[in-house]
């Protein structure tokens, strides 16, 4: 079995879908969390100068969606073939897409344009993007946003509608199968057992 080190800030992040994995996979990795001047040490020897990295052996992989593919196809949680897989990248894309938008809304200074952003997000963005993933996961009578079996693609979601939770909570009434996913999604021994016991942090 090869030696896995995952390095990212101390918080979960862009790091924690790729945590997700190896802790469903049931798979041993060092979660090497990286802050202050730690991090400008550690900077020159990553791929990209960022983060999250993962480390397979001695060597390194950057960018968060690419360590999360390799990750979900290695062990189980992709598709069952290449068109499959690109199907769950398509889905994953989606989920990413919303949260850059959420990004702006959490990381803008300026409080008129933050409340302005926040009725975008709450009338237009979140329910246009929940709407596209209900009837993806209302299509799946497992309940899952592709397939028959818990994908990367869940976790993801999941991910991202903790974000969603705390600015626009209210909308996940309007999408229930979007609401049992993320239920569904604790509800997985390893995934509910890691929720408990990960460190604290507010993204």
């Amino acid at each position: 079995m090869p030696s896995y080190k995952l390095y990212y800030f101390p918080g979960r992040g862009r790091a924690e879908v790729s945590r997700f994995i190896f802790k469903q996979a049931e798979v041993d990795f060092e979660d090497v969390r990286i802050g202050g001047e730690d991090w400008a040490k550690f900077k020159p020897s990553t791929p990209y100068g960022s983060m999250p990295v993962l480390e397979v052996d001695g060597q390194m992989l950057g960018g968060s969606g690419s360590m999360q593919r390799y990750l979900a196809e290695k062990f189980g949680l992709a598709g069952s073939n290449d068109f499959e897989n690109a199907e769950i990248d398509s889905i994953v894309d989606a989920i990413r897409d919303l949260a850059q938008e959420l990004s702006k809304f959490y990381f803008e200074k300026d409080e008129a344009k933050k409340t302005e952003l926040l009725e975008k997000l709450k009338n237009e963005t979140v329910p246009k993007f929940l709407g596209i993933f209900e009837k993806l996961i209302s299509s799946n009578a497992s309940g899952w946003i592709y397939g028959s079996k818990v994908t990367y693609a869940d976790f993801t979601l999941y991910n991202v509608m903790g974000a969603v939770k705390m600015g626009a909570a209210e909308a996940l009434d309007s999408f229930p199968a979007v609401k049992k996913n993320t239920e569904a999604v604790e509800a997985l021994p390893n995934i509910a057992k890691w929720l408990k016991e990960r460190p604290e942090s507010q993204f």
